[in-house]
């Protein structure tokens, strides 16, 4: 009998003594979730973006390169999900769009090959 008690006292000692913690639905990321596509369309090269979560509303701009000069420059109003299409001018050569959100580089889509530069083009350094 005084085995048993012992035996009982230590069991009671080994019991489950925490509560598993529910720390509940993660919040959302702050940071915007876009799926960006640029196709060539004839003479005209189309952005589609599919925007899958943004941390509100704000201005998506859209920089429109070739080689390295801009070209253009837009901007979209973005309040959530959804598709959007915007299209730009294209010609010979490599092409370069940007989209920053916030100040920060979104995405950056390319169409075309960019040029090698010269390896016999001396280039002003500045050192002279």
């Amino acid at each position: 009998m005084r085995g048993l008690l012992l035996l009982l006292l230590l069991l009671s000692a080994c019991r489950y003594t925490f509560l598993p913690l529910d720390p509940g639905r993660p919040p959302p990321p702050e940071r915007p979730f876009v799926v960006a596509r640029l196709l060539k369309d004839g003479e005209e090269a189309r952005l589609v973006l599919r925007v899958e979560r943004l941390p509100g509303p704000g201005y998506l701009h859209l920089k429109w390169y070739r080689e390295e000069d801009l070209l253009l420059e837009k901007a979209l109003f973005l309040e959530g999900p959804g598709v959007q299409e915007v299209r730009f001018p294209l010609k010979e050569g490599y092409h370069r769009l940007v989209g920053l959100w916030a100040g920060g580089v979104l995405f950056q889509l390319d169409l075309g090959t960019p040029l090698l530069p010269d390896p016999d083009e001396e280039k002003d350094q500045g050192n002279r």
